[in-house]
């Protein structure tokens, strides 16, 4: 479904008028549709580390430089996934992103160590010691709220009525409806808690979960340990 058709049936909830063109209409009426919209998945994106907008990238560093634009490395980027950079090429620990005063700290007092410091700033990956020539590996977040109908690519925002949301259609439509409401003065709070309710829900059910480990009983209370079923009840039996 694309976003104009999820405007629409925000709209037909709502019980106003539909939209009929998000981008470059001087309607009144697409032109708040259109803010909401941009709105909502604005939020979306930002609210937390969706599977559907999590990346990998990689990059090399060269014995000299400290400095590397994120820009040129990956032009999606939005924020980076904290604890998976990483290198394959020798066994130094990769630490980062670090805050500005451990950075500081850090620049001031440590001597030269076998560990990679790093911190982002201003649109860059920086090292606090040179860390040579080396492949570097890590996951962030995309700043894509939708893909074009056509092409697939991804996009930063929504340009086209055709334009498809990565996130849950029924998520966005929920987010259109409790802000129209509140943009027009109208009372919004059980379609707020209804998008909440579902936002939760919709992030929960995005999230990876770990294996369930069917074969240790002694750890019944224990991460991962499941129990062996005995399925043979009352002479029956599954053979």
């Amino acid at each position: 479904m694309n976003i104009l058709q999820i405007a629409q049936d925000a709209a037909d909830i709502c019980a106003v008028q539909r939209p009929t063109n998000l981008f470059g209409s001087n309607i009144q009426n697409d032109q708040l549709f259109a803010s909401v919209v941009a709105s909502t998945l604005d939020s979306l994106m930002r609210h937390a580390e969706w599977q559907a907008i999590t990346r990998e990238a990689s990059f090399q560093t060269y014995d000299g430089q400290k400095e590397y634009l994120l820009d040129n490395i990956a032009p999606d980027f939005h924020s980076l996934v904290n604890g998976t950079l990483f290198t394959k090429d020798d066994y130094r620990e990769t630490i980062g992103a670090i805050t500005e005063e451990k950075w500081a700290d850090l620049k001031h007092y440590h001597t030269p160590e076998i560990d990679i410091v790093f911190k982002i700033q201003n649109n860059k990956i920086k090292f606090l010691k040179n860390p040579g020539c080396m492949k570097l590996y890590f996951t962030y977040k995309s700043n894509a709220v939708c893909y074009d109908a056509k092409t697939q690519q991804p996009k930063p925002s929504a340009t086209a009525n055709t334009d498809i949301p990565v996130f849950d259609a029924y998520l966005v439509k929920l987010g259109i409806i409790w802000r129209w409401l509140k943009r027009s003065g109208l009372d919004y709070a059980e379609e707020y808690n209804e998008y909440q309710r579902e936002l939760n829900k919709s992030f929960a059910e995005t999230k990876a979960a770990g294996d369930i480990r069917l074969d240790n009983v002694s750890g019944l209370f224990g991460d991962g340990d499941g129990v062996i079923v005995d399925v043979n009840v009352s002479g029956k039996s599954c053979g």
